[in-house]
């Protein structure tokens, strides 16, 4: 009976121990199910990410591979990996938009053929009045893109800036293209209006008895300062006196020169646009400089000076940290010293530097101008392998007309870019005198 009860209490003793087994058993295998579920669930989030990621590269592969189609259709450049924000830049007439990656491409509600791009990025856009006078538009922010009607238009937060400047004119909300203005600054700029139109009334005195008005000498003397027949054109202020030194061909002044270059720059950008995508690959294309950046330098300039100089000049290439050898391959410097003009000529691709001087021959003029290429080459990223005097230098034969031999050489650098180099060059002193007429005599 003892060993019964001993039989009983051992298996009363072991009870416990078996259900403590099975509960660790099923706490165990409830783990696992709960670990493997975790798993799974984890696996299936990875899986959806992935698709969504997927999705997401597909369509920007897509919207790509249509913003590419669509540049090319519409004529525009693309240079990419450039320095700098942003890693591309679209390029047009009187158009460069610096963006990284495309947002969103939809539909126009108007037109169904037609692709809207939302992109981030930075426009640098120029227009021009009747007389080439360039009037500058700098915005950054989300821009909603339509490349055939080469609309880029602001819309959302952004900023405008002052002019061709680094200085913000508006920040805050824009809606195609424009800012939105708050309500209290629209009241103070309709205030400050209406304080210049008080400012600006006339004060009319004239005799009771006649009614002859006293002050109207003092009236028609300023009307007559107002027309001293001073005009802007191609940015530059001209007047009858520049028109004279043309007509009686006497030394040219920077005035005529820097509207030459503008021109020149102009044609060359009409002309490059107007060819196929593929055509366009062949030009090497030429930049011209205004004779404002080598005056401006002055005598005692530093590389500091210079890049400052330029980055101004280019702001439209700022962006890009001055990297415009990848746009342009050559360029032109026309430069004023003692009053007396030449012409600095480098190419980049070949690393040339060709002086151009319509008096001398001489390769002293390297001398003098040593330290301006060197700095210029530093600046702008070129590697400078040969120097040598032009071979249609020293051909001048009067005291006045090395400026007419600067602008026939410009135009006909300018032409060599789109004649592969065929083109002879011949100095024609009275086409360019008539050139330069027409190019600043007022319409």
């Amino acid at each position: 009976m003892g060993c019964i009860l001993d039989l009983f209490g051992l298996r009363v003793k072991d009870k416990p121990k078996e259900n403590q087994k099975l509960t660790l058993s099923t706490q165990s295998y409830q783990k696992n199910i709960k670990d493997e579920s975790k798993k799974i669930h984890k696996q299936r989030i990875q899986r959806i990410k992935k698709r969504k990621i997927k999705r997401k590269l597909i369509i920007l592969q897509k919207n790509k591979d249509c913003w590419t189609e669509d540049y090319k259709k519409f004529n525009y450049d693309l240079i990419k990996n450039i320095k700098g924000k942003y890693n591309n830049l679209l390029l047009f007439k009187n158009i460069q938009f610096y963006y990284s990656q495309i947002i969103r491409k939809t539909k126009d509600s108007l037109n169904q053929d037609i692709n809207i791009y939302k992109i981030e990025g930075f426009i640098y856009l120029t227009e021009y009045d009747k007389n080439w006078n360039p009037k500058f538009k700098l915005q950054k922010g989300l821009f909603l893109i339509n490349l055939k009607q080469r609309k880029f238009l602001l819309n959302g937060q952004g900023e405008e800036y002052q002019g061709k400047s680094t200085f913000i004119k508006y920040i805050g909300n824009f809606k195609n293209g424009e800012y939105i203005s708050e309500p209290n600054n629209t009241i103070n700029i309709e205030n400050n209006n209406q304080q210049t139109k008080r400012n600006n009334q006339k004060i009319t005195i004239t005799d009771m008895t006649t009614g002859i008005q006293y002050n109207t000498e003092h009236h028609n003397r300023k009307q007559q300062v107002q027309v001293q027949n001073f005009w802007c054109k191609y940015n530059q202020l001209i007047s009858n006196n520049d028109l004279n030194l043309l007509k009686n061909q006497r030394w040219i002044n920077s005035s005529i020169i820097d509207s030459y270059v503008l021109k020149l720059n102009l044609e060359s950008d009409n002309q490059y646009f107007d060819l196929k995508f593929q055509e366009r690959q062949k030009i090497k294309r030429i930049l011209f400089l205004p004779t404002s950046l080598t005056t401006n330098l002055g005598e005692n300039f530093d590389k500091q000076k210079a890049t400052y100089l330029l980055e101004q000049e280019l702001l439209e290439y700022s962006q890009m940290d001055l990297e415009i050898t990848r746009i342009y391959q050559k360029f032109g410097f026309p430069i004023n010293k003692n009053f007396h003009w030449y012409f600095l000529f480098v190419d980049a691709e070949a690393g040339l530097v060709q002086i151009f001087n319509s008096t001398s021959y001489s390769n002293d003029f390297f001398t003098h101008n040593q330290y301006l290429i060197d700095t210029l080459a530093d600046v702008l990223k070129i590697n400078i392998k040969l120097q040598q005097i032009h071979q249609e230098s020293g051909q001048q034969i009067n005291s006045y007309s090395c400026g007419y031999h600067v602008c026939n050489f410009m135009k006909f650098c300018q032409e060599q870019q789109f004649t592969n180099n065929q083109q002879q060059y011949q100095y024609d002193e009275k086409n360019i005198i008539q050139t330069l007429e027409k190019i600043i005599d007022k319409d």
